[in-house]
């Protein structure tokens, strides 16, 4: 019964959803792509190092996001939203009610109630946790306005000015060099922490600099507890500001795909067992670089050669003529059609 709630509950909150968030959150929202903010974190840093400005910007990482949400700030942020009363009892009733308990040696203890945080596979949750997230880019707004904080300022002039994308809980926060915007990020996360629960690990965040000076940048890491990050960083899965026809740019795709294949036992795979592999797992790995940088012909082509190698065996060699993005001998294509 609750599933079907749940349900229905997603379905009418995911036609308003667009309406109420910011357009820097790019997750679970119809219309906006994942490679939205990836596009713009790209576009952004290449800006400022052609032009020569001073860029910094602070990749956050939250402690288990979904599990820290503050039942009483998401109903908080709701009211202020405009949602109405029966539609915010509807959804503290599904998300207060849960109960849970734990496996001792074997056996459940007593059921006890959950004070925070959402559930994984919940299709309210993923919703839910973007109206908790916005609080962020409300609070970051504030800080633009009351000029305690400066964002990246793009072009010349003054009407594009962009502060922090969201996905979700990977957030980017972006700024000019500053000491009063290293104080702004600190004091904001604490408090974007204290109202909502979700916690910052400091720790495992990362501030990069464009332009700047590594001295004032590490001096900065230290007062943000956070480490120093390389130009070089990734965001979202993907490399920002890499020079995609360098060789070291793709280095980590081909090993990604060599792992892969270092797991899978070659002998004990047919033809047809090593090809249901190439095309269900290892075709869709390269999918998500490829969609946005165009990889050179010599990427492709290593791709391309450790597939065919895996294929036919290992390091075996073939004259044959070579079929389709795998690179399958035309003779084992028409003893695998004979196969079925």
């Amino acid at each position: 019964m609750y599933k079907i709630l749940a349900k229905v509950l997603a379905n009418r909150l995911r036609g308003v959803i667009g309406s109420v968030i910011s357009d820097t959150q790019s997750a679970f929202i119809k219309g906006r792509q994942i490679l939205d903010g990836i596009l713009v974190a790209n576009e952004i840093v290449d800006e400022a190092r052609r032009s020569k400005k001073e860029l910094i910007l602070f990749k956050v990482d939250f402690e288990k996001a979904y599990d820290s949400i503050d039942f009483d700030y998401l109903d908080e942020v709701m009211r202020n939203m405009g949602f109405p009363t029966l539609w915010r009892k509807w959804i503290n009733e599904c998300i207060r009610t849960a109960t849970a308990s734990v496996l001792v040696n074997g056996s459940p203890t007593d059921e006890f109630s959950l004070g925070r945080g959402l559930r994984q596979g919940d299709p309210l949750s993923p919703f839910l946790f973007l109206l908790a997230a916005e609080g962020f880019h409300v609070l970051m707004e504030s800080l633009k306005v009351n000029d305690l904080f400066v964002g990246y300022t793009v072009g010349r002039s003054d009407m594009t000015v962009v502060s922090h994308l969201q996905f979700a809980d990977d957030t980017l926060i972006l700024g000019v060099k500053s000491w009063a915007n290293i104080r702004s990020m600190r004091a904001i996360l604490l408090l974007f922490e204290a109202l909502s629960g979700l916690k910052v690990n400091f720790s495992k965040s990362h501030l990069v600099g464009v332009n700047v000076a590594m001295s004032w940048l590490s001096e900065a890491a230290s007062m943000l507890s956070c480490k120093v990050g390389a130009i070089l960083f990734v965001y979202l899965g993907l490399p920002i500001s890499g020079n995609v026809r360098r060789i070291s740019f793709w280095n980590p795709l081909i090993t990604r795909i060599r792992t892969r294949l270092s797991g899978w036992k070659l002998k004990h795979l047919s033809f047809g067992g090593r090809l249901v592999l190439l095309k269900s797992v290892l075709s869709s790995l390269p999918v998500y670089a490829l969609s946005f940088f165009k990889a050179p012909s010599g990427i492709v082509s290593s791709i391309e050669s450790i597939l065919n190698c895996f294929f036919l065996g290992g390091g075996v060699r073939t004259t044959g003529k070579y079929l389709g993005w795998i690179g399958i001998p035309s003779v084992v294509v028409r003893r695998l059609e004979v196969w079925g």
